[in-house]
């Protein structure tokens, strides 16, 4: 990658995420990127665990917050950031070491507003938990690629980069939503500008949330607190979705 690339400020909301931010912060560091090339912004939601003492081995900028909230807290760290592309990352997500070179590829179409890499699961686990997640996944990929190509990106935020001046433009994350915001943010990003999915920028999530819950009970949960957002435009909190034992 050139000097004329862009920067590119990466931002993780955490909440008690001291077992999982050092893997994510680490793919951060083996980037085949310069290293000024990146800006690792971590906002957490004043956890009682080791999560900012974790990250503060890794990046100066380390936000504590006393509110709970992803959506504010992507928010404050997209304001605080420097970059022009803004890179917002889960901490149970880990990068392939090209991620973000595909990721700057992408966006040197002046057109492209927000892209999405691929998403595959971390863990390893037994023959039918491998199976389900595979078709988990496969199922999330092209959910993400077909809804660009029609118009109405499905973006989860999972790993999902946008340009900082169309994030301001949309006015950021709804503080609002505890669940869908990653959605409803794609969507205002497809009014915008071009939204694609770049399945060579490759990234390792975990199945936590759904081994925790149990597939199916998880699969209820999302969509009935989708249908609530998108259907009848209420806007469940954190109480509603009691999966979220992160931010």
């Amino acid at each position: 990658m050139g000097t004329e690339d862009p920067l590119v400020s990466i931002v993780i909301p955490t909440f008690c995420e001291e077992k999982n931010i050092e893997g994510c912060l680490r793919s951060l560091k083996h980037q085949d990127v310069v290293g000024d090339q990146i800006e690792i912004i971590v906002v957490d939601s004043n956890s009682s665990d080791k999560t900012r003492k974790i990250a503060r081995k890794f990046t100066d900028n380390v936000i504590n917050i006393k509110e709970r909230g992803v959506s504010k807290a992507r928010n404050i760290g997209a304001l605080r950031a420097k970059g022009e592309i803004l890179l917002f990352l889960d901490a149970d997500t880990l990068l392939d070491s090209e991620f973000i070179s595909e990721l700057c590829k992408s966006f040197t179409d002046p057109k492209v507003a927000c892209v999405t890499g691929s998403l595959t699961g971390l863990e390893n686990l037994g023959l039918i938990d491998n199976l389900f997640r595979f078709f988990h996944y496969t199922i999330l990929n092209k959910v993400a690629s077909v809804s660009a190509r029609l118009g109405f990106p499905f973006f989860p935020t999972v790993c999902c980069a946008c340009r900082k001046s169309h994030f301001l433009e949309v006015g950021g994350f709804d503080e609002g939503l505890a669940i869908a915001e990653d959605l409803v943010f794609s969507l205002k990003m497809g009014k915008v500008g071009k939204c694609l999915v770049n399945m060579e920028a490759k990234s390792y999530t975990s199945l936590r949330r759904v081994t925790q819950n149990g597939r199916m009970k998880n699969y209820f949960l999302y969509f009935r607190n989708y249908f609530r957002v998108f259907i009848l435009n209420e806007k469940p909190w954190i109480h509603d979705f009691p999966h979220t034992a992160e931010i």
